[in-house]
């Protein structure tokens, strides 16, 4: 049986550009977007024999999308920063009745898909699944392995460290959207403004990493496990040194106020502009190279306590390899599930993170006290 076509919107960019080839190599019909004729043509010409066709569309031009759109039932959407072009994008597959899933890292914009566009997506009988990438479709289904068995929860705790990660552009745009101070905390069993800052926290981390000093992550987890898990309250962090040099790393957090107030005035211009002038994302051997962890630990309010972990290589590689099986397990004709739904919502948590061994991904949970 022939494979349903699969749109990729943003085919152009470093990431996109690997969904397009991963798509392809499993015989799967791709239909390349974006808003360059010469840069889609370039996308065909780096994957001879393989069943690609272009539909350039613009941001600013509805009719153009929904046309896109319309040519296949899911929408897999790799152009950010999120917040700035989610809008038109999702709103086109919404329009065409495709499904739709994005390789966001921006806390804010999986809000808007999930309270935002729900009822537009429930009304249109498709599914929005953002945060389908690396961040965080292994972290939200951790932390759903780890905190529904003992829900409801006092506190879950999510916790990332990564090494030799090179970010692309796009990651970097993104960035700049993610720590402005903007995102939310879920504490006392709601979500909040800011909320409670760690200056001195810090977590161990299994495989040799050890014990790293954190930060406060305005991660997408913050915005997806509580849809899926009872709990009062989810804490992200992330490991200094994951996103600083070693003699910045210490200070970070004491530091994150500040910067979250500088990237609210023109500075975010001039460090945009900046970002253009630097290579488009790490090349393939340091991509390959880079290594993660994450770990979760959840505390029931009857005081049991649970603990997981999930890591693995390759950031983007493996950003490709989920966008590619959840595009194919959207497409199926089966696929009943609607509205805007986390990752631990729109697939079976265990089996997901399973079928991602043959990628070197590996994950245990225990009880741990």
């Amino acid at each position: 049986m022939t494979a349903a076509p699969v749109v990729v919107y943003g085919a152009t960019g470093y990431t996109g550009r690997l969904v397009c080839a991963e798509l392809a190599r499993r015989g799967v019909p791709v239909v390349a977007s974006g808003r360059s004729p010469q840069r889609l043509a370039a996308v065909v010409d780096a994957l001879p024999g393989a069943d690609v066709r272009t539909v350039p569309a613009a941001l600013d031009d509805p009719a153009a999308l929904r046309r896109v759109a319309s040519s296949a039932p899911v929408l897999a959407n790799c152009a950010g920063p999120f917040v700035r072009t989610g809008d038109p994008v999702l709103g086109a597959a919404i329009a065409a009745r495709a499904h739709y899933l994005d390789t966001t890292g921006e806390q804010a914009w999986i809000r808007r898909v999930l309270d935002d566009h729900d009822p537009a997506l429930r009304a249109a009988g498709v599914a929005a699944v953002p945060g389908m990438g690396f961040d965080y479709l292994p972290g939200d289904l951790l932390c759903h392995l780890v905190g529904a068995p003992i829900a409801p929860l006092r506190r879950l705790e999510v916790g990332y460290h990564v090494d030799g990660f090179g970010m692309t552009r796009g990651t970097q745009r993104s960035a700049l959207e993610m720590l402005d101070g903007r995102d939310v905390a879920y504490e006392d069993g709601r979500w909040r403004r800011g909320g409670r800052r760690p200056t001195r926290a810090s977590i161990v981390f299994p495989g040799g990493v050890g014990r790293r000093r954190v930060a406060r992550y305005p991660s997408g987890e913050v915005a997806t496990v509580p849809r899926h898990v009872a709990t009062r309250e989810v804490a992200a962090r992330i490991s200094t040194v994951s996103v600083a040099p070693p003699a910045l790393a210490g200070a970070l957090p004491v530091l994150a106020p500040a910067l979250s107030l500088l990237l609210r005035t023109p500075l975010t211009r001039l460090l945009d502009r900046a970002i253009d002038r630097l290579p488009e994302g790490p090349t393939e051997q340091a991509r390959r190279a880079a290594r993660w962890t994450i770990v979760a630990r959840a505390e029931g309010e009857d005081g049991r306590v649970r603990r997981g972990t999930v890591r693995g290589p390759d950031v983007y590689g493996l950003t490709a390899r989920l966008i590619a099986d959840g595009a194919q397990r959207l497409a199926d004709p089966a696929y009943d599930r609607r509205g805007g739904l986390a990752p631990a919502q729109a697939f079976d948590p265990r089996a997901t993170l399973d079928g991602l061994a043959d990628f070197g991904i590996a994950w245990s949970v225990e009880d741990a006290g």
